[in-house]
């Protein structure tokens, strides 16, 4: 099982720690593992999404399960607006609007994800037609609002958590939802995966490995891009220093632009899109290429042209 080095390599243990706490297999795991370790400065962090009607009873778990181990709950009602999002997308951006609200300088909130949530967002990606860039592995440790973000038992598969609930009697919820196959991740989840691990064992935690693979392998290239390019990589680039290099590299330089923006990156008939107005053609100031993403997990963006230079923005 997960050491406590494992455990904790990623955190503070000096300054405040939250763990997201659903009442799922995943939060009870971690919470456990935190309070049976000993971690001081935890507190649970219980978001009633109010999308099932069991709701109030997962509430009433958790707020009972908390105060048997001594560990202070605070519990938070949202509303899911969906609103041109999916579902999982809006009660995401809830989730960590709650999150943002918490968290001062330095703190931590801790999330249960583990290498078959990897496995499955990789997969779920893959079939949406993303690039290279969506396919990196979730990160370990990360910024949110004034603290961090952290998944701890990240290396761990849902198998480990399983047993390790098994092994400690340990109650926890189990959310019908998940069961339903409408939505493209649970699909995944219950059947494609499945379906290939009776071929190929272990093959989350080798999609997971995959997954971080590039995500090393992304930073690395990023790295040597900004060494090479710097002078290009802005909002704001001259065309005819583009037209001097070759199309691979503007492609990169753009993409990289653009998400160094925290813009929604374009997808690949969009980028076709962009090389042929404004890098192919004469652009004029009525050029422009803009795109939104799906989910709208992340803010549109828009590419227009003005004195000899493209202007990357938000939209």
């Amino acid at each position: 099982m997960i050491s406590f080095n494992d455990l904790t390599y990623h955190l503070d243990l000096d300054k405040k720690i939250y763990v997201g706490y659903s009442g799922g297999p995943d939060s009870t795991a971690l919470l456990h593992l935190l309070y049976s370790n000993d971690i001081s400065n935890i507190e649970a962090i219980h978001i009633n999404h109010n999308l099932s009607r069991k709701s109030a009873e997962w509430e009433d778990h958790c707020k009972q399960t908390s105060k048997k181990l001594g560990i202070p709950c605070h519990v938070e009602s949202v509303e899911i607006k969906i609103d041109g999002d999916g579902l999982e997308s809006a009660a995401r951006k809830a989730r960590y609007k709650v999150f943002t609200k918490y968290l001062k300088e330095g703190d931590q909130i801790l999330l249960g994800h583990h290498s078959n949530d990897v496995a499955e967002t990789f997969l779920l990606r893959l079939f949406r037609g993303t690039g290279v860039d969506g396919l990196e592995s979730l990160n370990v440790k990360r910024g949110v609002g004034d603290g961090y973000l952290v998944r701890p038992l990240i290396n761990l598969t849902k198998e480990d958590i399983m047993m390790y609930l098994r092994e400690n009697n340990i109650s926890y919820i189990k959310d019908e939802s998940n069961d339903e196959q409408e939505q493209d991740r649970n699909y995944i989840r219950n059947n494609i995966i499945p379906s290939i691990e009776q071929r190929w064992m272990k093959a989350s935690s080798r999609i997971s490995n995959t997954s971080e693979f590039i995500r090393i392998k992304n930073q690395s290239y990023e790295i040597l891009l900004e060494e090479k390019f710097e002078h290009l990589i802005s909002k704001k680039i001259q065309v005819k220093d583009l037209r001097e290099i070759d199309e691979p590299f503007v492609v990169d330089i753009i993409r990289y632009s653009i998400r160094k923006q925290s813009i929604a990156m374009p997808s690949k008939k969009v980028i076709e899109e962009i090389i042929k107005t404004f890098i192919q053609s004469n652009p004029g100031p009525k050029s422009l290429v803009s795109w939104t993403r799906a989910d709208k997990d992340q803010v549109g963006g828009e590419i227009c042209y003005k004195d000899g230079c493209i202007i990357i923005s938000k939209k």
